[in-house]
């Protein structure tokens, strides 16, 4: 667990990058949202861009009511190295793309949500910052309460986020599935009629 005491202006800036992270986060949806060509997984991926950015809003509030953060979004970076280095790893694949196969967007939530994707940390940031309401008005005097009230509502909306892309890995999952049939229905329903004549184009002979 975090020692509150210790460093206030530390806390703040710790806050203060989760922020950036999540707005970061919000942006990328964004883009995944409006490139992405199956429509029925647009609204999820809106959603959740829309709930990050709100989030990105609440973590900078209780930063500024902790503390002075004046970190860096450099600094940041280094503070948050592999989900950090995740997401801008995405950016980096998606950035020339006019559009992106769904295949892709799998493999893009997955890595999401592994131990060194945005969501699980931001979960594991937030669930340990609610054991702690009573240590951060003791120490900073906020609100233990209403800063209680604001991480439980990230937390359920970020395990709300990875139940979505569990339901988006499942649609993609099935749209290749029938692509895949369909593929073979066509490839396989006469594959060498081009090269054997039918009985009436036998007769026509």
């Amino acid at each position: 667990m975090l020692d509150v005491s210790s460093d206030v202006d530390g806390i703040a800036d710790f806050l203060s990058c989760l922020a950036g992270l999540e707005k970061r986060n919000s942006q990328l949806f964004k883009i995944l949202s409006e490139k992405i060509k199956l429509s029925a997984i647009k609204p999820q991926l809106t959603k959740i861009a829309d709930d990050n950015e709100k989030h990105a809003k609440i973590l900078e509030s209780i930063s500024q009511q902790i503390g002075n953060s004046k970190i860096k979004i450099k600094e940041c970076k280094i503070k948050l190295s592999l989900v950090s280095k995740n997401i801008e790893d995405i950016f980096e694949q998606i950035k020339n793309k006019k559009e992106i196969p769904i295949k892709d967007l799998k493999d893009y939530l997955k890595m999401l949500e592994s131990s060194g994707g945005a969501s699980q940390y931001l979960l594991i940031q937030a669930e340990t910052f609610l054991l702690m309401p009573n240590e951060i008005n003791k120490f900073y005097g906020m609100d233990s309460q209403k800063f209680n009230d604001l991480l439980s509502e990230m937390v359920q909306d970020i395990e709300e986020h990875i139940l979505l892309s569990e339901e988006i890995k499942i649609r993609i999952e099935h749209e290749l599935n029938k692509d895949k049939k369909n593929h073979q229905i066509i490839k396989y329903q006469s594959p060498d009629a081009w090269l054997t004549p039918t009985h009436s184009q036998r007769n026509d002979i």
